[in-house]
This record gives C-alpha cells, structure tokens and sequence, in this order.
C-alpha cells in the first residue's frame, strides 16, 4: 500500500485552490465585460412619500430639456396619500381671463404662472406612466392660430403608454379644428366634440387605452362666464378605459323644452345640452348670511327689450346662493317681449306687464308692483335692462344691507361707474361716493316714498347709469364696490345709439367680480361718523406714500391716456398712494376730471367725474389703493398735503 506524506496532501490542497480562484477570476472579468447589466434603482414617488423600487429598461422617455417646473407642492395639496400605483394631480382651470391655469404631478406645478407658457387655449402636459412624472409641457392658443401644431403634437409626442393631461384656459374651441378633435376621440375624449366658446374642459387619459376615459369634464360657459374646474385626483398609471361612456344622470325639463322649441335664437338657453337641464335655486352656503333679510327682499328685474339678455339676466339671478324665486319680480312690456310670462315661468319667477315706455313710469310701475305683491317689505333691489350678475352679488348686497339704516346712506349700489381694470382690482374694498351709479342698487322703500317717487319724472325718466338725482348731494351718499358685481352686455347700436356718455362707460373692457366668496374687509367704517375718521387714518397711516407728480407729465398722460411715462411706482401692496392738486377753479371739477382721463377711470367731456366723494376719489391699482385729493375736500388741510403747489389743469 501506498503512502502519503502530509506534505503531499498540503501541496495538493494548495494547487487546487489556487486554480479555483483563477477561474473564478476569469468569470468575473468575463460578467463584467460580456454579462448582463445590474439591476438600476429609481424613485417612484407615492403620494407624499417616494420609496425605491426595481425595474427593468423599458425605454422610459427622457424629460424635455424646455420643460420647467413650478411651484413645489406635496402630493399637490390632496390631504390623503394616494394608493400604490397611482400619483396625484391637481388641475384647475381659473377664475377669469386674467387667472392662471394649473396643472400639477407628483407633487410639482408644470404648468402654472409664468411657468411653461401655460395660458389662454390648450395646455398639455405629457407625463411618463412608468416613472409617474412628467416629461413634456405644451400650449397651443387655438384662439388666435389654427390647431395644426396641436395635431402633430399629438402624433408625435404622445407615444404608447404615455398619459396625456389636457386643459383650457379662457377660450379654445374657436380654431380647434375637426382633425384636432378627433385625435383627441381616438385617445379617450367623449366630451371634445361638444366644446364651445368659453367652455371649461380637462381631460387625463392614456395612449393605448381602449374606451373612453374616466377622468374628462366639460363645463359650459354662461353667457360668457366662466364655469371654473378645480379638482385633485389620483391618476393610476395603467387607466382602463370605457367601452360605452355612462350616460350622465337623465336630464328632464318638459317645459324649457317646449319653450326652446320655438326659441332656437337663443343659443345657449336651448342648446342641445343645456334645453333638459332643470333650473334649480342656488343654495346658500355662506353661514353667516343666513337669516339675512336680504334674501326675502322682492328683486325687480327691468325686462328691456331682448328676450336673450333677459335669459342670461335670470340666469345669473337663479345662479345666486340663497336665492328665493318667489321674491323675483320681471317687469315687462308685452308688446315687445310676449314671451316673457313663459320664460319667467321656468325659473319660477313673477312678471308683471306694463306698457309703459318712459322710464320713470317704469320705475313707478316697479316699486307699485312691490308695494302690491309684497305690502310691508323693507327693501328692495332693482336690476336694470341687459344685466349679468356676478357669482356674490346677493351676497356682496346682503353683507352690506345695515348700512341702508344709516340716514346718510341713499342706496347700495352693485356697480362701480370706475370699475376698469387696470383701476378696479379690490373684491374687497367699498366706498361712499356722491353720485346715484344706477344699473342694480338696493334702497328702502321709506326712501323711494320721500324722495324719489315726489319726483320721478325730474329724478328717473332715464335709466340709473345716465344719472339720478343731483352730484353732490353729501348728506345722503351711495355705496359704492371697488370691483363691480355686475355687468352690462354690450347693445347693437340697432337698439341703443352710441354718444359719447355710453361710449365712455360701456364701450371699454370692465372688471366684474367672478370670487363666490368675496369678503368685505371695511363694512364698519362706512357708516357716517366712521368714514371721515377712516379716511384721515389712511391718509396719515405709515404705509400712506405721496405722489408728487408734474403738471406736464400729467398734461402729456392725459393727452395719451397712459400713465407709461410717470414711472408710478407702487411695491407697497398694503399702501395707500395719495395724488394731493389743487383745482384752478375752485367751483368746477377740471383737474379730476384731468387726473381720471390720464389713469383710465370713467371721463367724458360734459360729465363731471363719478364716484366723488367731498373733493376726493379712491380707486385701486393692482392691489394697492389710490386716492386723489383735491383743495375741496376738508382732508386737504392735513399739513402734509396742504403744502403741494400741484395745480390743475
């Protein structure tokens, strides 16, 4: 037998370790060069949190270098984690033409102010369904230039699997043109067919997916209001869509169908998706309104002579929270609106005929008709001809109605005759001015018995807006918002001729208030023995800044109407920015009527200035309040203006 020494059994041991270490060696170097790649690792984010998780390639798209992103925002504002799988999305379509579109994924704004060129048209944001982010942003203003760049967009930018966030802002169905529309249908929309002017529209949905998409909304606009859309979601990142879109709930209105039957002019009353739509009251959900007198105070509304403007009146009167139909009173000629017996009908409204055609037999045969219908009523507002109301109208009224026991307080007016946009930008803010605005206005009946129905035909043969009663009447003032809370349609020149008063006022783009819950932040002070004493505070306040400004750089504003070359600068939001002058004629109002031409508020050659109050004039801009202060107000003695040498004109 053979013998081993321990040498040998060493040195065997030895040579075969080393030869498995080399070729372990050799397979590493070998995996290294010709193996698989390692497994990467990425963060998908889950609502508020992210986590790691492995995946591998799929040929995930690449973010646009021209891509921005905004405003930071956790789990864009949803108060609850979304589940696995899906990712938040805040969209919100904007209050008015002067707002912002939003979108937002993942907890990151892409598009936002300034922030992607999102604005009026189409905006699109093209998220990566793998990775749950987005990758692309889009715009496309179909309102001025056709939808051929969109339909490319579409095309070639949206590939399988990718999910597609799509949005308007302001106006988008004028140049969107059929093809856009139905690349639109063939990835998931079942509404875009249907948009029209003004329209509100968003829809979420995913290449590839069969059906119909679950996340898309149409809104349509109310004689040109806006319907705002701001919702949050949870986006799964596979959609399934529909194979058959639900119908929408079973829309039953007989009788507006009926009427529209034989009214097809009017276009937006008796569409085709709006003629079944019941009208229902809009509920009050301000709680500290509730029990407000307000809402049982007759609202009389002048007929006119469209059937359409009246339409869209009564809409935005149903529209109002709290309202009562059976305290809306429509006063009309029937000679010139047969019809609106059937149309006050349907929103369950009161008319009442009369044939008269002067105008402050119309207003007699209002407030008898409220004398008659509703003996013993307190108050009572009246709607003139063609009127939209905003969103708080009756709100705005009802937060201000004390006011109307204050002796000095004539009326509350819903409209600001300086109500432009570049002078009007305070919801907030009310004033106390000497002349009657008109359009709609609340007032006591104990006051049209003393001092407007002894004289109507001197007072009010004339609608409201051309000037009730006399300027200057200081012991009794109206209430005055900043921004108005309502509008005035425009009227063809067929049923209103064009002079220079009507022109002045309504022939320029206006500021309405579109805030459903607007506050009023100086309701207290705008009773008599407060207001002076407000006035004196803003005026000498720490944030109160002076403006001195030339007589020829006014002279060339007014000249211009631009205040481009003042260099007005205004960074103090919460200031009080005071123009002291001193009028040339002491008994004419010249230099403020110079003054209202150069920064844009109502001016017209043989109409003194509205919304004076005892030689001054507020107004806001940009947020910040303006005031000019004339040597006729009392307020011109405080020593740090009765120094100014500024005369005009």
């Amino acid at each position: 037998m053979k013998r081993i020494s321990l040498v040998s059994v060493c040195r065997h041991v030895l040579w075969t370790g080393m030869a498995g270490f080399i070729m372990v060696g050799f397979y590493g170097v070998y995996q290294f060069l010709f193996g698989l790649p390692p497994i990467r690792v990425v963060e998908f984010y889950m609502g508020n949190a992210s986590m790691p998780m492995s995946f591998k390639d799929h040929g995930e798209r690449i973010v646009s270098q021209y891509m921005e992103v905004g405003e930071i925002l956790p789990n864009c504002g949803i108060p609850y984690v979304c589940p696995h799988n899906h990712f938040p999305v805040h969209i919100f379509t904007g209050k008015g033409k002067d707002d912002t579109p939003k979108i937002c994924v993942s907890g990151k704004y892409i598009i936002q102010k300034d922030i992607n060129n999102g604005g009026r048209g189409l905006n699109f944001v093209v998220v990566d369904s793998h990775r749950m982010q987005a990758v692309h942003a889009r715009r496309f203003d179909t309102y001025t230039t056709d939808s051929s760049e969109l339909e490319l967009f579409l095309l070639r930018e949206v590939r399988q699997g990718d999910i597609l966030i799509a949005l308007t802002f302001d106006e988008a169905s004028r140049n969107l043109g059929a093809s856009a529309k139905n690349l639109l249908a063939e990835i998931g929309s079942s509404q875009i067919q249907n948009l029209q002017f003004r329209g509100q529209w968003y829809l979420i949905t995913q290449r590839g997916m069969k059906g119909f998409s679950p996340f898309e909304l149409l809104k349509a606009s109310k004689g040109g209001l806006w319907s705002p859309i701001n919702e949050h979601f949870c986006i799964p990142r596979l959609l399934e869509g529909r194979t058959i879109m639900p119908d929408p709930l079973v829309l039953q209105n007989e009788p507006r169908a009926k009427f529209c039957d034989h009214h097809t002019d009017l276009a937006d009353f008796c569409s085709v998706s709006q003629k079944h739509v019941p009208l229902k009251p809009a509920a009050l959900t301000n709680r500290q309104l509730v029990g407000s007198p307000m809402f049982i105070t007759p609202i009389m509304v002048v007929g006119g002579s469209s059937l359409e403007a009246l339409t869209l009146t009564l809409e935005t009167v149903m529209s109002q929270p709290g309202i009562q139909p059976r305290y809306v009173v429509v006063v009309y000629n029937p000679d010139v609106l047969p019809d609106a017996p059937q149309l006050c009908k349907l929103f369950g409204f009161n008319s009442k005929p009369t044939k008269t055609k002067q105008y402050h037999e119309v207003v007699r045969a209002v407030f008898n008709t409220v004398e008659t219908m509703f003996p013993g009523t307190v108050y009572v507002m009246m709607i003139e001809e063609g009127l939209l109301l905003a969103p708080d109208c009756l709100s705005y009224t009802a937060a201000l109605l004390p006011l109307l026991h204050d002796p000095t307080v004539l009326a509350i007016s819903a409209w600001n005759p300086n109500g432009f946009p570049n002078v009007s930008s305070r919801p907030d803010l009310v004033y106390r001015s000497e002349d009657f605005p008109g359009q709609a206005f609340t007032i006591r009946m104990a006051t049209y018995f003393s001092q407007l129905r002894p004289d109507l035909l001197r007072c009010c043969n004339q609608p409201g807006w051309v000037g009730w009663l006399e300027v200057g009447r200081w012991e009794r003032e109206v209430v005055v918002p900043d921004v108005s809370r309502v509008l005035r349609r425009p009227v063809g020149p067929d049923l209103e001729p064009t002079t220079p008063l009507i022109s002045s006022l309504f022939h320029r783009l206006r500021a309405t208030n579109l805030e459903v819950s607007a506050v009023i932040s100086n309701t207290e002070v705008l009773v008599v023995d407060r207001y002076e004493s407000h006035l004196i505070h803003l005026l000498n306040n720490s944030h109160t800044y002076t403006l001195n400004l030339t007589h020829a750089a006014l002279t060339t504003c007014a000249a211009t109407a631009s205040t481009a070359k003042l260099n007005l600068t205004m960074s103090d939001k919460q200031g009080v920015y005071v123009i002291p002058f001193k009028e040339s004629d002491q008994s004419g109002v010249s230099g403020m009527k110079l003054l209202c031409r150069c920064f844009g508020l109502f001016h017209e050659d043989h109409s003194p200035p509205r919304g004076l109050h005892r030689g001054l004039l507020r107004f806001s801009m940009k947020g910040s309040e303006v005031i000019f202060l004339s040597n006729k107000s009392p307020h011109f003695l405080l020593p740090r203006y009765s120094r100014t040498t500024l005369t005009l004109p």
